[in-house]
């Protein structure tokens, strides 16, 4: 039984990968809480603080993007890195505009939570009316609240382009993306994997950028080969 470590992306906590661990064969799935973290540095500090190295490490979204900054300046406490709907871009000005506005809406007024617009965003059209799905996704959002959210949306802010670092390791890693994700172009991570010395790439069909909810057998499967 292989300890494999999973990091959950922003406003997710463990309950994103409630369909997938059931159907993990000989791996014991660990979840890394992130949501504490500040900085990037601090969420590498709790990742070192989590593993038993060298360590597989399996990253959703912000998750992913954080396990391939913890590569970067750990290459010899990972083993083997798989992503999952992340890519390695830092963030574009309109991006910084966009969340700054948004950490200033937040101090000033009450968080009503996630809306419905934003969570059809992360969903393939086919989930959108996925009462199951959407549910977890506003629990998750519920059950962090608007602290959490500021405290990643001011951690995250600062985040730069990793591509050439990442591009410099030398561990085994997967890309796992989604063919009709709306937040992470799957063209361009396969592009980016075919200059990695160690990167493979998979994509899911008809799914949206929650992968882990929407497509959690077909994630499993391909966790369980790796």
């Amino acid at each position: 039984m292989q300890k494999v470590y999973f990091i959950s992306g922003t406003m997710c906590t463990v309950d994103l990968w409630q369909f997938v661990f059931p159907k993990l064969e000989n791996i014991q799935p660990i979840h890394i809480d992130i949501t504490p973290a500040t900085s990037f540095d601090e969420i590498n500090e709790i990742i070192l603080n989590h593993i038993e190295a060298p360590a597989t490490i399996v990253g959703f979204s912000l998750g992913g993007f954080s396990a391939m900054n913890f590569a970067i300046h750990h290459p010899k406490k990972v083993k083997k890195l798989v992503i999952v709907a992340a890519n390695t871009d830092g963030l574009n000005d309109n991006e910084i505009q966009l969340r700054k506005s948004t950490i200033d809406f937040l101090e000033k007024h009450n968080y009503k939570g996630i809306s419905q617009a934003r969570i059809q965003q992360f969903l393939h059209p086919d989930n959108h009316s996925n009462s199951e799905i959407v549910s977890i996704i506003k629990k998750m959002d519920t059950d962090l609240g608007k602290k959490v959210l500021l405290r990643q949306l001011k951690a995250t802010s600062t985040r730069i382009n990793i591509s050439q670092e990442v591009l410099k390791l030398n561990i085994p890693c997967l890309f796992i993306t989604a063919e009709n994700d709306a937040l992470i172009n799957p063209k361009k991570i396969k592009e980016f994997v075919n200059q990695t010395k160690k990167g493979r790439y998979i994509t899911i069909k008809n799914c949206g950028h929650m992968i882990p909810l929407e497509k959690p057998k077909e994630l499993a499967h391909i966790l369980n080969l790796v």
